[in-house]
């Protein structure tokens, strides 16, 4: 059991799994307010995913931000500069994710919301982290 604990806190000390940690509780909200106000607005618009994306991405992406800010990455700067270039990549990623891949897979495909979102979450995924690491919060003593 010692072996299991020691490997467990051993991996939550690398980034990459932080990152996977912090995305996922993100996703999570982001899923749980995209769906629920998907739901709500179905039947007053044929705009309703486009419309309960941005308060989703708007709830989760704060929640991201400062997860990746204080526990992911350790960040001791300003957080203003990094708040400015994470919604840089943050806004650049809704476009792509919500007005390209969920467009094609939910009005091309015909693929359920609730199936296309995790799929686009994943493709966006490893790009983010790189961006991050490499550009908002990095750290000039790695």
């Amino acid at each position: 059991m010692e072996y299991i604990k020691e490997k467990v806190i051993g991996l939550l000390k690398k980034n990459p799994v932080r990152y996977l940690i912090s995305s996922l509780i993100a996703f999570v909200v982001n899923y749980i307010i995209l769906l629920g106000l998907n739901a709500v607005f179905k039947n007053i618009s044929g705009l309703s995913m486009e419309f309960s994306a941005v308060p989703a991405f708007l709830a989760s992406s704060q929640i991201n931000f400062w997860i990746n800010r204080r526990w992911v990455f350790r960040s001791k700067k300003a957080p203003i500069p990094e708040l400015f270039g994470y919604y840089s990549l943050a806004i650049f990623s809704f476009i792509i994710k919500t007005y390209v891949l969920l467009e094609i897979m939910v009005r091309l495909f015909k693929l359920p919301l609730a199936i296309s979102s995790p799929m686009a979450e994943v493709i966006m995924f490893a790009i983010n982290y790189a961006v991050q690491k490499v550009f908002i919060f990095k750290n000039k003593k790695r």
